[in-house]
């Protein structure tokens, strides 16, 4: 059903997310902060990811 590459990234995103969520609230900002930022960090880890991943962008010898 998903690839290995796709996994890869929604549970990398879901773990990241999650982590600078949890790392706002700890700080001590308000909540929608808080959501804000895992959202921020999620978008970002999935366009890292997904660039990395792709094969199009692959050397092939």
């Amino acid at each position: 059903m998903f690839s290995v590459p796709v996994l890869l990234v929604v549970t990398a995103t879901a773990v990241i997310a999650t982590l600078a969520c949890a790392l706002a609230l700890a700080a001590g900002s308000a909540w929608p902060l808080s959501l804000l930022s895992g959202v921020a960090a999620g978008a970002a880890t999935i366009a890292l990811l997904s660039r990395l991943l792709d094969d199009s962008h692959r050397i092939r010898p």
